[in-house]
């Protein structure tokens, strides 16, 4: 994939990209030699995140482990940075297991969403995910942490990396910010167990594919697994009701959304059959108020939708703000190919922790 960012802009911010890249080369070398402090807490931590900036499917991702791991058994809490959201240096508890007790104006939108998808999981905002789990450990007897957007936290030992990678993005063109899409140098990859490909089902082969090609060009064996990003029906915004994923079929539709990646949130409605007769879009993360709702409400009032649609991290963010016409989230579930052989590397990788810890327990 070619730079989105022009070759004259790229030579103009060339000394700002030397230091960023400087900075995260500094950083990651004083946690390796030491000198900064690893910190492990005495429940096992499993991390999912990426590489790159923008949207992977980690939000999704992670509700999706969240579940698998319930179901297994343990008490999981989701610690999260919260961005987006009020700056949190101390912990704040977003959900106690029991739906969202705060906005995303305080918490951030992947937090609430989080909460709104897990309603028995335990979920927390903190800079410092260290200080985070350990509330969840001795406040609500969490025997399980799980970092959303977790791969740069290094200050927090894990024992689990998951690195999702976007089927049709992958890792851009290879350059690191603010020329390419890359938060750290590809080498970097080596800190990850596993890579998770991410994206709709005719995308994951040949995201497979280069994933692959990466892996073996820097002399890596980590095994790749394919996850479908798969609609999950629509949820009306103001109220319970669901429907299913080809309940709107035909019918027309005003996007609105302030995510990394617009474009495949508006091509999966049209896969849908949806009628996308405009799109609104924001930046990711952008606060919806009523500046931004005037720019959803003129375009219904031009193209006289049947309804108003957006994605989950958008309504986390609406609040109780009044839409011009019928609104509905389309709901995003996360589908890996490889299921049993993840969840087996995931198991194991976990389960080595707890082998640990009761080794070293008097």
């Amino acid at each position: 994939m070619d730079s989105p960012t022009p070759l004259w802009l790229c030579a103009l911010l060339f000394p700002a990209g030397l230091l960023y890249r400087g900075g995260v080369g500094v950083r990651n070398l004083l946690y390796e030699r030491g000198s900064l402090p690893i910190l492990r807490l005495p429940i096992p931590v499993a991390s999912v995140g990426n590489l790159t900036v923008g949207g992977s499917g980690k939000t999704p991702f992670v509700a999706y482990l969240a579940n698998r791991l319930r179901e297994s058994g343990r008490r999981v809490a989701v610690a999260s940075r919260g961005y987006g959201g009020s700056p949190h240096p101390t912990p704040l508890v977003v959900s106690d297991g029991a739906g969202p007790l705060i906005s995303a104006a305080e918490a951030g939108d992947e937090p609430v969403l989080l909460s709104q998808l897990l309603p028995s999981v335990v979920v927390i905002v903190c800079r410092d995910r260290w200080t985070a789990g350990r509330l969840a450990r001795e406040r609500f007897g969490s025997d399980l942490i799980l970092l959303d957007d977790g791969y740069q936290h290094r200050r927090l030992a894990r024992d689990l990396d998951l690195l999702l990678v976007d089927a049709e993005g992958g890792f851009g063109n290879g350059r690191m910010l603010p020329c390419g899409p890359l938060r750290e140098p590809l080498r970097e990859l080596a800190r990850c167990d596993a890579l998770v490909i991410t994206g709709s089902a005719e995308q994951l082969q040949e995201g497979a594919r280069r994933a692959r090609e990466m892996l073996t060009d820097l002399a890596l064996a980590r095994p790749v697994f394919r996850c479908e990003r798969r609609a999950d029906g629509f949820a009306r915004l103001d109220s319970d009701e669901r429907l299913s994923p080809t309940a709107l079929q035909g019918m027309k539709a005003v996007a609105f959304s302030g995510i990394a990646h617009p474009a495949a949130f508006e091509s999966d409605l049209r896969a849908l059959g949806v009628n996308v007769v405009d799109s609104v879009r924001f930046r990711d993360h952008q606060k919806l108020g009523s500046r931004e709702l005037a720019r959803v409400a003129e375009s219904a009032k031009q193209f006289r939708p049947d309804f108003l649609v957006t994605t989950e991290k958008d309504r986390a963010r609406l609040g109780a703000l009044r839409l011009p016409a019928p609104a509905y989230a389309l709901r995003i579930r996360m589908a890996p190919l490889e299921e049993d052989e993840l969840m087996a590397l995931v198991t194991r990788r976990l389960s080595s922790n707890d082998s640990a810890i009761r080794t070293e327990s008097p």
